[in-house]
């Protein structure tokens, strides 16, 4: 819709990074991976398709979201973008795993059924 915009590369990490936290905010990390690694080969085509049949509906909520909306679509129809994402999404849960290992660490270890306990 808004093709004299173009995307520069800060803007495309900050996005991404931005995709990234919310998917891992909510806990999604693993569905979103499989996901992604499985579409990645289509991206360009939903990309487009994406233009087609969301961009218009976009303007609703204002130019604003329409432009973001626009710059979303242009970002992620680039399969390297979207290896970004899953790489970023990857280290968001090693770094995740890491900081619960060390936590159960340093925590009294439950032996048995006790473990599963709360308190």
């Amino acid at each position: 819709m808004f093709w004299d915009d173009e995307v520069t590369p800060e803007e495309e990490d900050e996005i991404i990074r931005k995709a990234a936290e919310r998917i891992h905010r909510y806990g999604m990390d693993a569905a979103a991976i499989m996901m992604l690694e499985s579409v990645k080969p289509l991206v360009y085509i939903g990309g487009q398709m994406g233009r087609f049949l969301i961009s218009p509906f976009l303007l609703i909520f204002g130019e604003k979201v329409s432009i973001y909306g626009d710059k979303f679509f242009t970002i992620f129809e680039k399969r390297e973008n979207v290896e970004k994402l899953i790489r970023l999404l990857e280290e968001m849960a090693e770094a995740e795993k890491g900081a619960q290992k060390r936590e159960d660490q340093g925590a009294q270890q439950k032996k048995g059924w006790r473990r599963f306990l709360p308190f």
